[in-house]
């Protein structure tokens, strides 16, 4: 699961080193206490959700490993510039060695399956690479699953890894094999060169991270060509607006009567809190002067889940939950919003 009790605090952990993979995407290898690495031990494809200020705004962002826990010694993360981006930038240009980061232990749910046997297809578009490359490396040292990664880009020169990618490919011909797909020489990625991909992957498991374009188009190509839905795994890095998300919540997501209260229970007390139509299940709380934990608030690092003890809620987006977590009841408060009359709610 992606985040388990005494795993919501953030931790300041130093940058120990940086490198510069291309010219717009690097990686940050973090000097880990001893008292700390027991909670930061983490599974092959989990992210790290950090916390930056800036100005008088405190923001959070969520970024992959592209270390594998099987296979180095070195706890990495890579964040790849984003034109608008202001923590991706911040990141690039304002971080620099010996800074202290503001962090919280790896979580996930994108993570290598690791009871099975069958062949592993990686597809990777872009800053993509950063988990599939850490679930890469997982596999090639602790199975004898074979694999192939098909990891497209703009061109040469935005490939991540490229030389960690050619190393490893080198290593394990007979287990390894790569395929880049350029897009300045081959043009978009299409759906006919996916299926001559996958031709003869008809019992893979298949692992997809990148633009979200990118990705709807290979999860297209596999449900059309009868891949079932429990061998494909995706990791997205893209969000509904609030706008979206809005939407979402009016066109059917929303109680007809919204409740007048919400009753929290918080910290080992109770609370009977009022509740305004529209806000989400955190959003009540903090009006309220309660100070539930809390992170990227996009649904994907699950530091808000809480449990649902009564009533039902709509959530935009929920990737940080799988099945076993909706089935224990496990909400996403930072997205939630009542489609009930009455609420009541855990944290843990």
């Amino acid at each position: 699961m992606t985040l388990v009790a005494g795993r919501s605090a953030f931790h300041e952990v130093r940058v120990a080193r940086i490198v510069q993979e291309t010219p717009d995407a690097r990686s940050f290898v973090l000097d880990l206490p001893p008292s700390l690495r027991e909670l930061f031990r983490y599974e092959a494809g989990h992210f790290l959700t950090f916390q930056v200020r800036l100005g008088e705004t405190t923001l959070a962002r969520c970024y992959s490993l592209s270390s594998a826990p099987d296979c180095d010694t070195d706890l990495q993360f890579t964040v790849k510039r984003v034109a608008a981006g202001r923590v991706s930038n911040w990141f690039h240009d304002q971080l620099s060695e010996g800074d202290a980061l503001r962090v919280l232990p790896p979580a996930g749910g994108f993570v290598l399956r690791r009871r099975s046997n069958r062949p592993l297809a990686l597809f990777a578009g872009g800053s993509g690479i950063t988990p599939v490359i850490s679930i890469l490396k997982s596999a090639l040292v602790t199975t004898e699953r074979p694999i192939k990664l098909i990891y497209a880009n703009r061109d040469a020169d935005a490939i991540i890894f490229r030389d960690a990618l050619a190393a490893l490919a080198a290593r394990h011909p007979e287990r390894l094999a790569l395929v880049h797909h350029l897009d300045a020489e081959s043009g978009l990625l299409d759906a006919e060169r996916v299926r001559r991909e996958i031709a003869v992957l008809a019992d893979a498991e298949f692992y997809l991270c990148g633009p979200g374009p990118f990705m709807d188009l290979v999860e297209q190509v596999l449900h059309a060509e009868g891949v079932p839905s429990d061998r494909i795994f995706i990791e997205r890095f893209e969000f509904a607006a609030p706008a979206e998300a809005d939407a979402t919540f009016a066109s059917g997501g929303g109680a007809a009567v919204a409740p007048a209260t919400i009753t929290v229970h918080l910290d080992g007390a109770t609370h009977e809190i009022p509740y305004a139509a529209g806000d989400t299940l955190l959003q009540s709380a903090r009006k309220a002067g309660l100070n539930p934990p809390s992170a990227c608030e996009d649904g994907y690092c699950g530091c808000c889940m809480a449990t649902l003890l009564r009533g039902e809620v709509a959530m935009a987006q929920c990737h940080a939950l799988d099945d076993d977590d909706r089935a224990q009841g496990m909400i996403l408060t930072c997205q939630a919003r009542p489609r009930s009359g009455t609420i009541e709610v855990r944290w843990d």
